[in-house]
């Protein structure tokens, strides 16, 4: 009898765990719908999901980083388009920097409101660019660093 419950102990503990790892990934994306995205879409064929986390992460003052790169954006584009619309409709969006061409959106750079992470206040980022033959990549980014940081690691190359 002990046994069974101490199995049945640790199936509920393990059921736990997985489900506050779950909820820890979605919380970097709070109250934003491109959280969706990347769920819904990171095993899509024809998709590239990256996600960075440790060491990588520290190195360039980060907490989160994922991104999305669609080798082919167009049957996505109307998602990412509402997904982004929301975060701007939602008042979340506090510096917008976007490039259109003939209606259509082609990139975008949006700092969002800041958010408290372990009693600190952190800066959170949304990046959207549109290339050649429409393969596209959208990013998510959370951390200490910068808009002045970020802009250096874009253009470093």
């Amino acid at each position: 009898m002990k046994t069974r419950n101490i199995i049945a102990y640790r199936r509920l503990v393990g059921i736990l765990l997985l489900t506050l790892c779950f909820g820890l990934s979605t919380y970097a994306q709070e109250g934003l719908q491109i959280a969706t995205l990347f769920e819904k879409y990171k095993n899509e064929k024809n998709v590239t999901y990256v996600e960075l986390n440790g060491s990588i992460l520290r190195s360039y003052r980060m907490t989160a980083y994922k991104s999305l790169v669609f080798e082919e954006v167009t049957p996505y584009k109307k998602e990412i388009m509402q997904c982004l619309k929301q975060a701007i409709d939602t008042y979340q969006v506090q510096k917008t920097q976007e490039v259109n061409e003939s209606g259509e959106l082609l990139s975008a750079y949006y700092r969002l409101s800041r958010v408290p992470r372990k009693g600190k206040k952190v800066n959170r980022y949304i990046l959207y660019k549109v290339g050649k033959q429409h393969k596209a990549t959208l990013v998510y980014i959370e951390g200490p660093l910068d808009e002045d940081e970020l802009m250096e690691m874009l253009y470093k190359q």
